[in-house]
């Protein structure tokens, strides 16, 4: 039997695509990726596909429509009139161009037709700000901003829980710092809030020299925490390596408030409850402006079992600290809030999530199926396991608990089990630690030389394949963001102008 053959022509072509992916995968910078990314498009045909305006992914007439009178409009000159068009509606998914399919086609992008709108809707918002007071007035651009931003949303980035595992959120951060695509609001689990408070108590300028890829956790060189796990570190001694990793995270008096008027970030860490009937809490400036963002960091770091449950502690009004819902302990806040999506919804009106994920517990069960025009059928298989899992655990739960006070301590572990299990891991971008990438002694901060920097690099190279669907995502709704905070300072006298919360 004749065996098939691929003409000459796409033989090398298909070679020549997989040359190109090895050189992506070996480059050290974005720029280079980048261009290797749009040589591929080229390629493979990608590049003709986002040249091409029709597709049934979206509603590609909508959009050319409106996007060429809003361009009309601009290039008249038409404030009132660009002003009325606007009011009409500034959507990030207009006609499903937010869809995360479309920038799973082409490597560099998606549409360029999408591309174009999102720009122009920046570019009329930019407009509308700079009109004149006689054409239209300070109340009407206020009244507008407010109305499209909390029509529009705005997104959050999402940082899981992973011990050891944060130096990948290291490069994810660094990647979006570096190019100005940094969410305002922040949330942090355990892991995660460490990077959050990082985030919150840090400068733009600080930042960007290279932050995240330089910053090492010293004290989990010199106490190791297995050691702690194992009990081979007394009490005393593991409590005083524990601050003087804090120490290397956040200073002892500062607040969320005050954090928040360094940065003019929104920055939130999770934490659990350690009683079994309890909710988890949120904490920010908006919720508890008077906390320590050290005692939130230290109780989402608390891994039940392992570490004593935390107390929060806040700033009094007479500059004193003082506990916090003294009666209540908190543990690690990736139990029950690793990724608190609608919490964020409520306080800021996000609508949109960035998430990093490094969760030891569920990488190896999590596929980003939103790329896909279907699950599929491993992804399925996965979601069967977990619930067929999550059920056992419960009737395990529920036997234990009666089984005397060992029993009880058992159940209350596999309590903290099962709400993990409960959570939805998947955002709308999700930037995943690959299965390949993962290892088990890592999250206890085993590393060999040169396995942080690694890490870090897998971080900042799993975020540029999602850095234009994060561009396009963020574009407008940090534009509206900057405008309002700019309306606001406008809007006060001169001794109340600074950095004042904008989402309500």
């Amino acid at each position: 039997m004749q065996s098939l053959s691929l003409p000459p022509v796409l033989s090398a072509s298909k070679s020549n695509l997989r040359q190109l992916e090895k050189r992506m995968d070996s480059v050290h910078n974005y720029d280079d990726w980048y261009a290797l990314a749009r040589e591929h498009d080229m390629l493979s045909g990608a590049e003709q596909w986002r040249d091409a305006e029709r597709s049934n992914l979206y509603d590609y007439a909508a959009i050319r429509s409106r996007h060429d009178k809003l361009k009309d409009l601009l290039n008249a000159g038409a404030h009132q009139e660009l002003l009325y068009a606007l009011n009409e509606g500034v959507h990030g998914n207009m006609g499903g161009m937010g869809r995360p399919i479309l920038y799973s086609r082409a490597k560099a992008g998606t549409k360029h037709l999408i591309d174009s709108y999102v720009a122009t809707i920046a570019q009329a918002l930019e407009f509308i700000h700079r009109s004149p007071e006689d054409i239209i007035s300070y109340p009407e651009k206020v009244d507008f901003f407010r109305r499209a931003s909390h029509c529009y949303g705005r997104s959050a980035l999402l940082l899981s829980g992973g011990a050891g595992l944060i130096y990948f959120h290291h490069g994810v951060v660094q990647e979006l710092i570096d190019h100005d695509l940094l969410p305002n609001v922040v949330s942090g689990a355990s892991a995660g809030s460490i990077v959050s408070a990082l985030l919150g108590t840090k400068t733009d300028a600080e930042l960007k020299q290279g932050f995240f890829t330089d910053k090492h956790y010293e004290e989990t060189k010199k106490t190791r925490l297995m050691d702690v796990f194992m009990g081979r570190v007394s009490d005393e001694d593991a409590k005083a390596a524990r601050e003087r990793t804090l120490d290397e995270i956040v200073p002892l008096d500062l607040t969320f408030q005050e954090a928040f008027e360094l940065t003019g970030r929104y920055i939130n860490i999770s934490i659990s409850p350690a009683e079994k009937h309890q909710s988890s809490r949120l904490m920010n400036a908006i919720t508890s402006p008077n906390v320590y963002i050290r005692s939130a960091v230290s109780a989402s770091s608390s891994i039940p079992g392992l570490m004593p449950s935390e107390r929060l502690y806040a700033k009094g009004f007479d500059g004193k600290p003082r506990p916090y819902l003294a009666r209540r302990r908190w543990v690690d806040g990736s139990v029950s809030g690793d990724l608190p999506a609608k919490r964020l919804s409520r306080i800021y009106g996000v609508n949109h999530f960035i998430v990093s994920l490094i969760n030891p517990m569920v990488v190896p069960f999590v596929e980003d199926v939103t790329t896909r025009h279907t699950k599929g059928f491993r992804h399925t298989l996965s979601e069967a396991f977990i619930k067929v899992l999550n059920e056992t655990l419960a009737n395990s739960e529920r036997f234990f608990d009666r089984r005397g006070e060992m029993g009880s301590r058992i159940a209350a572990q596999i309590a903290y089990t099962v709400r993990m299990l409960e959570q939805n891991y998947l955002g709308d971008i999700n930037i995943l630690l690959r299965k390949q990438d993962f290892k088990w002694r890592q999250t206890v901060f085993e590393f060999k030389e040169g396995e942080i920097e690694n890490l870090v690099d897998i971080g900042m190279r799993s975020t540029w394949p999602k850095l234009a669907q994060i561009k396009n995502a963020a574009l407008i709704s940090k534009t509206l963001d900057r405008i309002l905070e700019q309306l606001n300072r406008e809007g006060l006298s001169e001794p109340a102008k600074g950095i004042h919360h904008i989402y309500n």
